[in-house]
């Protein structure tokens, strides 16, 4: 196979779940839970209005209780969203290592074994002579690989590597009022990353998730311009 061919068939038959995190996948997802402020604020209208008052109800008390029940609708609707990012991050995340790995699934090639990122860069060095890691998105690509770990496995070796680089996504953007307000003294709260998939704890925002997915598109685009760089060479190399 020449590098034309690679570089074709990455462009074809490899990327495409990848551009569709950056075209569609997650901004349609998302747009369930677009303009929460307002729907909450609907959720306690429709509870005053709907509730079944008898002359011995206060309206005081009912407008409390639409208040407490906007606000219990919009909780969990906005730790709903994180969940959800924080799972989209995930998956997108395995989606690259998979997406990588699928290139070995033509017939020209001895197949990966092992979608783990780590052994797929070895199978590129391998079969195409390709560093991965010399590409520019794989310092975010390995960013990404932390929050995937952290968000399926919570507090351990990757919510600490992740700390040390993206100390903000541990922090509730909810609390950020509060946070300058207090000063350090909050950044000295911090417990253990416990329940990620609920949507606490950890914090990825659409921004880093649409960073994210630029990035593990880039990722793919620097191995197609270097198998268009070397489009008259074949591949696998051999041994």
């Amino acid at each position: 196979m020449t590098g034309a061919y690679v570089a074709r068939d990455m462009l074809t038959r490899i990327m495409s779940p990848v551009e569709a995190y950056n075209e569609d996948l997650f901004c349609a997802v998302l747009k369930a839970f677009d303009n929460l402020d307002e729907r909450a604020s609907e959720k306690g209208n429709e509870f005053y209005n709907n509730y079944p008052a008898d002359e011995y109800t206060d309206p005081a008390d009912v407008a409390d209780w639409a208040r407490d029940h906007s606000y219990s609708w919009w909780d969990t609707m906005n730790s709903l969203r994180q969940s959800m990012i924080n799972l989209l991050a995930a998956g997108l995340y395995h989606l690259v290592e998979q997406q990588l790995g699928a290139l070995s699934l033509d017939c020209g090639y001895d197949r990966v074994r092992d979608t783990n990122l780590d052994v797929v860069k070895n199978w590129y060095a391998k079969n195409l002579g390709i560093d991965l890691a010399s590409l520019r998105p794989w310092e975010k690509i390995s960013e990404l690989r932390w929050v995937a770990n952290s968000v399926k496995h919570a507090e351990g070796g990757s919510s600490k590597c992740l700390r040390q680089v993206r100390p903000d996504l541990f922090q509730d953007p909810a609390l950020a009022d509060i946070r300058a307000e207090m000063g350090g003294r909050w950044l000295d709260r911090q417990g253990p990353l416990a329940k990620p998939l609920a949507g606490e704890d950890l914090f990825v925002t659409e921004s880093d998730l649409r960073a994210y997915a630029t990035a593990a598109r880039s990722l793919f685009m620097g191995i197609v311009e270097f198998c268009e760089a070397h489009r008259d060479d074949h591949f696998p190399l051999a041994d």
